[in-house]
């Protein structure tokens, strides 16, 4: 039977669940299409906790399209003050199903006194591994959310909505982190869906290439693959290989952009809205532009060097053929880029020198 299916039925029965989906195997439905439900039936709103601006975004266009509504949101860096208190009293007035918002917005006193005037119908975790990836790291609001959701629900004299997380990329030791984390603090036993990673229109392949050789073979398949439609993503490990590949594909014709953590909040939107509206065909990325992108006709997506992690690859390649048609996924691989990852997860290792800091401040 269908998976969707069975994840739709149990979440709109508002259950709590963790469902394991391979990317482009439609996780956005099995929380979007209960959340309306619910809206529809009773007014609720839904609560998206989401891990980037542009995701985000790319959630709320798409669902605005294809629904012909305005039932979604999303507060963000991204707006402006009169757009982030439009989308407010859209909230405020029940006008809004869905709400999008990043961990840290749980701490902000205006969005507080807003949904406290609505009724919660669930809590969605979208790419919920980051609660593990990233709570413990560099965004412990990600580890804030069950104790505000207990004490939001106290405040407000109601039971504990459900939590459903949903997610491509967990392993087996993240996902019972996660488990065991909403049993403790929240008392909800999430029933497991697991879909696997498996996607059968997508085609894998590596091609060796050392240093000099690369750019050239990325244009070579860029003109294979891309010469009639579609579009293309390229994943680079640093910020200025990123531009460098980006300026290179521009010589070549290509309209081209780079896309990293290191661009302005507004090259960053600009860069995102080009290539959605398919102004520009190719994206040069980093990392930072993983769960970033949700768009269709991606029919290419290129590793100019070898990612982080498999979850990482598997992440990243995901956003290839999202629309069900066939999508290419290539590795270009040199060895030196080995060391290259190997200097980059240096960088992240605690020293002793930053320990003698830490104590001395």
């Amino acid at each position: 039977g269908s998976l969707q299916e069975h994840i739709v039925n149990y979440a709109a029965g508002d259950q709590p669940l963790f469902a394991t989906l391979p990317t482009g195997g439609g996780k956005s439905l099995c929380f979007q299409l209960p959340a309306l439900m619910r809206y529809a039936r009773r007014g609720l709103l839904t609560i998206v906790i989401s891990p980037l601006q542009a995701l985000m975004s790319d959630q709320v266009y798409n669902l605005t399209n294809k629904t012909g509504t305005n039932l979604a949101g999303a507060i963000s860096g991204m707006l402006t003050l009169p757009e982030r208190g439009e989308v407010l009293e859209r909230v405020r007035l029940g006008d809004i199903a869905i709400l999008y918002i990043s961990p840290e917005q749980l701490r902000n006193p205006s969005l507080i006194n807003t949904i406290s005037q609505r009724e919660i119908g669930a809590y969605i975790f979208d790419e919920a591994h980051c609660l593990s990836k990233w709570g413990h790291d560099f965004r412990t609001d990600y580890l804030y959310a069950a104790r505000f959701i207990k004490e939001f629900s106290l405040q407000q004299h109601t039971h504990i909505p459900p939590v459903q997380c949903f997610t491509a990329t967990a392993k087996k030791d993240v996902r019972d982190e996660i488990l065991n984390y909403f049993k403790r603090e929240l008392g909800q036993k999430l029933a497991i869906f697991e879909g696997g990673h498996q996607r059968n229109n997508l085609a894998y392949d590596i091609y060796p290439a050392n240093k000099a050789e690369k750019y050239p073979s990325i244009n070579d398949i860029l003109h294979q693959v891309l010469d009639n439609d579609g579009c293309a993503i390229i994943y680079c490990s640093t910020r200025q290989g990123s531009e460098e590949l980006a300026d290179y594909l521009v010589t070549e014709d290509w309209q081209a952009e780079a896309f990293h953590a290191g661009l302005t909040v507004a090259a960053k939107q600009t860069v995102h809205d080009n290539f959605t509206k398919g102004i520009s065909r190719i994206i040069c990325a980093t990392s930072a532009f993983g769960m970033g992108i949700d768009k269709d006709d991606v029919r290419l997506v290129i590793h100019a060097d070898i990612p982080s992690s498999l979850e990482s690859y598997l992440q990243e390649a995901g956003r290839a053929g999202r629309d069900q048609m066939n999508a290419q996924c290539i590795l270009i691989y040199d060895e030196n880029d080995i060391e290259t990852q190997f200097r980059l997860s240096s960088l992240s290792q605690l020293q002793h020198w930053d320990i003698v800091q830490i104590l001395r401040e």
